[in-house]
């Protein structure tokens, strides 16, 4: 399961499935049942619905999207019979990091969702309150994905 801590606080981001989250703050915490002091672990009563799959369908739908933007990007800028050819290079890359910080970070923030866990059902948690995230921890995550997919392609080589 993916998550971000962010260590200034002690708190992770752990994916939790979104219907979880909205009984629990409609019905409160199952009776009778010890509950362990983070949110959103395996053995968490409080979201006990299964979620990696749904998790990995909607981060494939946000890249997808991101990617998308890039393209399009590239081909409107390749219309431009004036532009020289770096910038027209450059569009692709520059627009998937803007779209995606702006999507994975404060779209995220204010719906407290991405469109592809949206889609899927899913949501980050905060580990300590089951709150939503703050935006300092949605931008470390974003950078922590960022160092580890660049890690991954450099590791292939």
């Amino acid at each position: 399961m993916p998550s971000s801590v962010d260590t200034r606080s002690g708190f992770a981001l752990v994916p939790v499935r979104r219907r979880d989250a909205r009984r629990l703050v409609e019905s409160g915490p199952p009776r009778g049942v010890v509950l362990p002091l983070k949110h959103g672990g395996q053995d968490d009563p409080r979201y006990p619905s299964p979620h990696s799959f749904r998790f990995g369908v909607g981060f494939t739908v946000d890249l997808v999207l991101h990617l998308a933007c890039a393209v399009a990007a590239v081909v409107v800028v390749s219309r431009v019979d004036t532009l020289p050819f770096a910038v027209i290079l450059l569009a692709g890359p520059a627009t998937f990091i803007a779209v995606s910080v702006a999507h994975r970070i404060f779209v995220q923030h204010a719906i407290h969702t991405t469109l592809g866990k949206a889609l899927t059902g899913v949501r980050y948690i905060r580990d300590d309150s089951g709150g939503p995230p703050t935006l300092g921890s949605l931008t470390k995550a974003w950078f922590t994905g960022v160092l580890v997919g660049i890690a991954n392609v450099l590791s292939g080589f």
